[in-house]
């Protein structure tokens, strides 16, 4: 049985690096490749900025320890464990 909870992301927080990318692929598949992770980064036209995207119909939140929050050192993913399905939220302000 899989986790469930909430994935924030916080947008102005990411920088890119794809180490969150890397973290899933690794605890999914046991391989290094972004490819095969849950997690997208797409770039906001408007602002410049790239913001992870979370494919949440393949995320199991790692059974409630996401890899990709501990991978994040900008602090760009938290988790939030709820009795709630797997759902992602997108918040604006609150700098690290």
């Amino acid at each position: 049985m899989s986790a469930t909870g909430r994935l924030v992301i916080w947008p102005e927080r990411c920088r890119g690096c794809r180490s969150c990318q890397l973290a899933c692929s690794f605890t999914r598949t046991g391989e290094y490749n972004p490819s095969r992770s849950c997690i997208e980064l797409d770039r906001d036209l408007r602002t410049e900025k790239t913001a992870p995207m979370i494919r949440t119909l393949t995320c199991n939140l790692c059974n409630g320890e996401p890899a990709c929050v501990d991978a994040c050192t900008y602090a760009a993913i938290s988790y939030e464990s709820s009795a709630d399905q797997v759902m992602v939220e997108y918040r604006r302000g609150g700098a690290k």
